[in-house]
């Protein structure tokens, strides 16, 4: 069982790695850029902001820089990997980790609650569907939780309210 665990784990590092490429490159693949809006901006203040954010630099400098494998200018290694995730495109004023953390506990608490509905509704749910199979009660809450499933929160809002 150790050496099992032991293997799952060091496989974790060469999927998050391949992950991790795969996910810089598509969002580079993606057409438009960050400072893209309905107005345009003129030609120096978008190299300006490209220069800013280092995307001016070559693709692999841009993926070790935004993985914080090479020192940043102030000599400090900062990235994903540091759990830095920088400055912020929309807010100057804030970094994204200033970002995440104004917005943690609001997001921690509504996922705690939305977990405890689930689980309060899912599991009885689950204990009577496995105990009158294929009945009424057994169709209704397998089409009760695939509704819940496919219906998006929006729509769970309108519907409540």
């Amino acid at each position: 069982m150790g050496r099992y665990l032991i293997r799952r784990i060091l496989w974790m590092i060469p999927v998050l790695f391949f992950i991790s490429i795969v996910t810089f490159a598509l969002a580079h693949a993606v057409p438009g850029g960050p400072f893209d809006r309905e107005k345009p901006l003129p030609a120096e203040i978008v190299a300006n902001l490209n220069r800013f954010y280092g995307l001016d630099q070559p693709l692999w400098k841009q993926y070790t820089d935004y993985m914080g494998l090479t020192r940043n200018p102030s000599g400090e290694f900062a990235g994903v990997i540091q759990g830095r995730f920088g400055p912020s495109y929309a807010s100057r004023s804030r970094t994204v980790n200033d970002i995440f953390a104004a917005h943690l506990p609001v997001s921690a608490q509504l996922g705690m609650v939305a977990l405890l509905i689930s689980i309060g509704i899912g599991v009885p749910l689950g204990v009577i569907a496995a105990l009158k199979q294929n009945s009424f009660w057994d169709y209704f809450s397998m089409g009760l939780a695939i509704l819940g499933f496919q219906c998006p929160i929006s729509c769970w809002g309108r519907c409540l309210s």
